[in-house]
């Protein structure tokens, strides 16, 4: 008897081992990726090599056989592959058992110094089985740069153009940081490219570019390519954090372009103590002719702060243009703020609350000369006083799009819910067609240049880009 039962143990043994695997037929996308865009981080100065490795797993309870396995070759064959050991640019025939995985070996070779590289190499591979397709994603760094991981800025730093700046998330800390004692300076010219949910955190000043229409610099996310399967990270929003002023801070932007950002700028940190903020401490922002656009909240987001702002442009925005909260001081000369987010464009209160926290301040005065505040809906301008706290806000030779009274001193020779009839405000283009109202309508504020550095003439027009014939 103990016999035979050895003899059955060893048959079922046998028979399993010759069962064959079954293997799922169905044409969903099932493949899972450890990682399905594998960036080298690796910083080459000088040509090199790197090799990274990522899992492709089967999560079902079923093998799955993988037809090919092949590396498009986008940016001129500059990645290798390995599957399981089996090097190629074509594989075929990968089987993944049921809950089980493979790794995939990746090399990339560089060398920075080239300046027919693109700023990032991004190729494909795809997987095809069962007449579906998947894709994962290769990346890293085609020219060499100025990488700042982490860096807290205590003295004075000045970034210069020659080479691209790239600012890192680390544990350590979330992008740079300018300490009070210190301070930041980015020249005419430099294009800041920044990582996922990174910024620059300053108590201390940041300049940025320079007056008399300097060459543009412009501060941007790192996610810059077009991926094969036709995403576009161009008019993506929210992939960095913005530039952040802490209370102290100040600013002075001048020929900027920000794009991509949670928020473009925000002053003062929202979560800070709300109890420690007060006039004494206002961050001070100098803004002209900078571009705010697709962010996922706001462009310009201020919490008592003192700004000036001039031929500035803010569109695209997931939430508003401008909110401007707790009070502060405000003035906006030839803007346009063309809101397609969720709130109204521009927003005005002397009250603010980040969950937690509530506090007041005094809006001494919010006052906006020859701007555009327009969008998609019939109110874009929110007026909110709350308590006691003074309430000041003049519009002055101004498009809006409100159903407020403006039929009051606060309100003068503002044109009221007509169209400015932008050349293209779909393709971004918000220069004035002949037909305009805005031609002529504005104001001499005795501003010398519109956003693209084009003279004012007189009659003034309102906006951010002056009437060109």
């Amino acid at each position: 008897m103990k016999f035979h039962f050895s003899f059955l143990i060893v048959l079922i043994t046998l028979l399993a081992s010759c069962r064959k695997d079954r293997f799922y037929e169905g044409n969903n996308a099932v493949l899972t990726f450890s990682n399905d865009t594998l960036t080298f981080d690796t910083v080459f100065t000088s040509l090199g090599s790197v090799t990274r490795y990522f899992k492709v797993e089967n999560p079902l309870k079923e093998a799955i056989r993988i037809d090919e396995i092949k590396l498009m070759g986008i940016p001129g064959n500059q990645f290798r592959i390995n599957v399981d050991g089996i090097p190629g640019t074509s594989i075929f025939d990968v089987e993944i058992p049921a809950n089980d995985y493979i790794y995939i070996f990746a090399e990339v070779t560089i060398d920075p110094n080239n300046q027919t590289n693109p700023f990032v190499l991004v190729d494909e591979i795809q997987y095809r089985y069962n007449q579906t397709t998947q894709s994962s994603y290769l990346r890293a760094w085609g020219q060499n740069a100025y990488f700042h991981y982490g860096e807290i800025i205590e003295g004075d730093s000045i970034w210069q153009n020659d080479k691209p700046h790239v600012v890192v998330r680390t544990d350590s800390f979330p992008g740079v940081g300018v300490e009070a004692f210190g301070s930041l300076t980015i020249l005419p010219g430099c294009q800041v490219y920044f990582n996922q949910g990174s910024a620059i955190f300053s108590d201390g000043p940041v300049i940025i570019g320079e007056a008399n229409c300097q060459d543009s610099v412009v501060l941007q996310s790192d996610r810059i390519e077009d991926l094969p399967n036709g995403l576009d990270f161009e008019n993506t929003p929210g992939l960095w954090l913005g530039l952040i002023l802490r209370s102290g801070a100040s600013a002075e932007l001048h020929n900027v372009i920000i794009k991509n950002s949670t928020y473009g700028i925000m002053g003062r940190w929202i979560y800070d103590d709300f109890a420690s903020f007060n006039s004494s401490n206002q961050p001070i922002i100098e803004l002209d002719k900078v571009e705010i656009k697709y962010s996922s909240n706001m462009a310009l987001f201020c919490l008592n702060a003192q700004v000036e702002a001039q031929n500035c442009l803010f569109h695209n925005n997931g939430q508003s243009a401008l909110t401007l909260a707790m009070g502060g001081q405000y003035r906006f000369d030839n803007c346009t703020l063309y809101g397609t987010g969720e709130q109204e464009c521009v927003q005005l209160s002397n009250f603010a609350s980040n969950g937690s926290q509530g506090a007041y301040g005094d809006l001494s005065l919010a006052q906006f000369t020859n701007c555009i505040v327009y969008g998609g809906k019939n109110d874009e301008l929110l007026l909110n006083k709350e308590s006691q706290f003074d309430f000041i806000y003049l519009f002055e030779n101004c498009l809006l799009s409100t159903s407020l009274n403006t039929d009051t001193s606060t309100y003068i020779s503002c044109i009221v819910n007509e169209n400015p009839q932008f050349n293209n405000s779909n393709n971004a283009d918000f220069s004035l067609s002949a037909n305009s109202v805005c031609v002529g309508a504005g104001k001499n504020n005795g501003i010398q240049s519109d956003l693209y550095c084009n003279p004012w003439l007189s009659p003034y027009d309102i906006g951010a880009i002056s009437y060109q014939n």
